[in-house]
């Protein structure tokens, strides 16, 4: 981190402990809900760091980059963990066949990145929004220099926030349970605030159309939810890639 960008040691060595707190909760939401909260993790480690190494632009994004990846691919492993255990796979092997993907991602990702994306100024055009990564941008360039850059109005919501968070687990684990099954859930209202409103519109459909079939024809749900769900998900992941590799090559027009 201090060789490519230039990031001060100490900023860096305050990222390991910070990225062990930020893979706890993003298990934890991740484990809730199924969405890992990529995009809420990054303005807090960005924030932090903006307080850290205030003027360091890069140093900001980056120390933020590798505190939310690590909680990223630290609930992305947990799930492939359940899911071996539930296939009886050694979480030993699981392991190893994770490390020999980290290499293949790397040897495989990156040129394909730059096939598709030769000039990253393309990166948030109407070509490719990528709003992630002007989420990211904009709260760099926001609190860079510190807290201080955001408008009292945003540090009022991110306290309000964070009250109601707090409130919101206590009161979970304190009720009974018959009125916990009606609480909301802190970390799925928090998802469905940061990401796209047709996400969260077609997540509420999926869960509702899965419910219903769990309680009036319960075999069929057993069944059929989980391939059809799982086909949908993989299936517009791959037209998305077969997509922009035909514009990319172009085959097709954006």
């Amino acid at each position: 981190m201090k060789w490519l960008f230039q990031i001060p040691l100490w900023a860096g060595a305050i990222s390991v402990p910070l990225a062990v707190v930020m893979g706890f909760i993003a298990a934890r939401v991740t484990g809730e809900t199924d969405t890992t909260p990529t995009k809420a993790l990054g303005p807090v480690t960005q924030m932090t760091f903006g307080a850290l190494a205030p003027g360091n632009l890069p140093g900001n994004i980056m120390s933020a980059n590798v505190t939310g990846g690590v909680g990223l691919h630290a609930a992305d492993l947990l799930t492939t963990l359940k899911t071996g255990w539930l296939l009886g796979a050694k979480p030993r092997h699981q392991v190893y066949a994770q490390l020999l993907g980290v290499v293949a991602g790397a040897l495989i990702v990156v040129p394909a990145f730059n096939a598709i994306i030769p000039d990253p100024s393309v990166l948030g055009s109407d070509a490719w929004p990528a709003p992630s990564c002007l989420v990211w941008s904009g709260v760099s360039a926001i609190v860079s220099n510190g807290l201080g850059g955001l408008s009292s109005a945003a540090q009022t919501a991110m306290v309000v926030g964070l009250a109601l968070g707090i409130v919101m687990a206590i009161v979970d684990k304190l009720a009974p349970a018959k009125v916990r099954a009606f609480l909301p859930s802190p970390a799925g209202v928090g998802i469905a605030m940061v990401i796209p409103a047709s996400n969260a519109i077609a997540m509420f459909l999926g869960a509702a159309i899965a419910a219903l079939m769990r309680r009036y024809t319960r075999a069929a749900s057993d069944r059929y939810v989980v391939p059809v769900a799982s086909g949908l998900i993989a299936g517009e992941s791959l037209a998305g890639i077969a997509i922009a590799m035909l514009i990319a090559g172009g085959v097709i027009a954006k």
